[in-house]
């Protein structure tokens, strides 16, 4: 026997709300879509799911591909360089020149500098959502860096490891404080010198307990207590996912409009005077370009008209703006499409990315990446003698500090934006200093490189050539 029919519960069903996994790019089913819980389990639960698609995506599809170059190339561009904060310049000018020395070394299997590192990071952190580094060191005790899948980073190491010590997805955390104290790292395929030997991670060997102070984790955190990165491709995945499925489709209608010209309807199954392939009742005939036929009596030729899809490139267009929007790139970046830009709103799309691109850069990887390495790095020099340790341990001394300068960005007209330059300068608005560090240079450098330029001129009897006002009031 049924159950009676309750009016009340049936309204209640009908307008319960509809939970769904917040990560629909981790989901499964028709349109991934599955019961999920808060935004931080969310994240734990398919980021790595989230990971793999994103990795395929960036390696098969032209706007992944494009959108894993282009984010990297603006947030690193050819380095993200250190300026020392120490007083002395002499001291200052020699640390330059050993971290400069040094950034070749950087990299333990000797592939890339330590600025191309940089570049090899940010785009780990925008496809798979994070990066991973150990530190190793050198005969000489040069510290080095090798990279690392993040996967290694064992995200089924979760447990609670004592009274005051617990672990979430290979995290190791101090109950008392919430720092990070070590992370739980699988193999490679063997161990090299005070670290991993090159090649794929063995998920069958046990994870290595590091030290925090010895791995460098680098990912951009959305929520209160995430512990492993997500993937910047994340709010799009679904939507690119359909945008595939949309080509695939307006592909497909275009080969079956071009394969099918059109049907004959024949009476007698002679084929209407046209010759052809026999398969079974099935006649097969082709028209060659140009050809006019005269049909015989009581015969006709019906051509396909597949039925119109709608405005797709308009939709296409749309789709595309949103995936722009989802990972922090214009549409022009994205598609490569600059048809309908002007000046003002190509500045105004490029100031905003620019401001997305320098919080990345100061908040995630300048704090995460850089200054821990500018911190080995000092240490380094204290064990050879560069610098004393009573000065290093001395905040006073600037020697723990480095102030890191991004690329200078291109403008859309050098010419209106140095003009303005001069303008605050010449109202007391701004300083020199200040606009030279906003364009990535270091002013000390530029100034010694000025300095140089006069001293060679005048050794070389090479007057500057006068302004043309000034000779006219000559």
């Amino acid at each position: 026997m049924s159950a009676p029919f309750a009016p009340l519960t049936a309204l209640r069903n009908l307008f319960r709300p509809t939970h769904k996994r917040q990560l629909e790019a981790a989901t499964s089913g028709r349109r991934w879509q599955m019961i999920g819980g808060d935004a931080r389990s969310s994240i734990h639960g398919g980021a790595a799911t989230v990971s793999t698609r994103a990795q395929h995506y960036a390696l098969n599809n032209p706007h992944g591909a494009n959108m894993a170059q282009k984010l990297p190339d603006n947030l690193i561009g050819h380095g993200i360089k250190p300026i020392a904060q120490v007083e002395d310049e002499a001291t200052r000018r020699g640390l330059h020149r050993s971290f400069l020395a040094w950034t070749d070394r950087a990299d333990a299997t000797g592939g890339a500098d330590f600025y191309a590192l940089q570049h090899q990071a940010a785009r780990d952190m925008v496809v798979t959502g994070e990066a991973l580094f150990v530190w190793i060191f050198a005969q000489d005790g040069a510290p080095q860096l090798q990279r690392l899948h993040p996967e290694q980073l064992d995200r089924s190491y979760t447990k609670e490891i004592s009274d005051s010590r617990y672990a979430v997805q290979g995290v190791e955390f101090d109950r008392a404080t919430g720092a990070r104290v070590a992370y739980h790292i699988r193999p490679g395929a063997g161990f090299g010198q005070g670290g991993f030997s090159a090649g794929h991670y063995a998920g069958t060997l046990p994870p290595v307990r590091f030290e925090a102070r010895s791995v460098i984790h680098l990912f951009r955190a959305l929520v209160p207590g995430q512990v492993r990165g997500l993937s910047w491709f994340a709010p799009i995945l679904l939507t690119a996912h359909e945008l595939d499925q949309l080509s695939d489709a307006l592909l497909v209608r275009a080969k079956v409009a071009a394969l099918h010209a059109g049907f004959i309807y024949d009476a007698d199954g002679t084929g209407g005077g046209y010759s052809g392939t026999a398969k079974g009742d099935t006649l097969e005939v082709s028209l060659e370009p140009g050809t006019m036929s005269v049909m015989p009596p009581n015969k006709r030729v019906e051509f396909s008209d597949p039925p119109d899809s709608g405005d797709a490139p308009a939709l296409a267009v749309h789709t595309l703006r949103a995936m722009a929007a989802g990972v922090g790139l214009t549409y022009e970046q994205l598609t490569g499409d600059y048809s309908q830009v002007n000046y003002s709103s190509q500045r105004a799309a490029m100031l905003e990315f620019r401001r997305f691109c320098e919080a990345v850069q100061h908040h995630v990887i300048v704090f995460q990446l850089c200054r821990p390495v500018w911190d080995a790095f000092m240490r380094w020099q204290v064990m050879q003698g560069t610098v004393s340790a009573r000065d290093y341990l001395d905040p006073r001394s600037g020697l723990m500090t480095a102030k890191w300068l991004p690329p200078s960005w291109p403008w859309v007209d050098p010419q209106k934006d140095a003009t303005a330059a001069i303008m605050e300068m010449d109202a007391n608005l701004r300083s020199r200093a200040d606009i030279i560090a906003e364009r990535g240079y270091d002013i000390e450098e530029i100034d010694r490189q000025i300095a140089a330029d006069r001293a060679r001129a005048e050794q070389l009897n090479i007057a500057p050539k006068p302004k043309e006002g000034a000779a006219n009031a000559a």
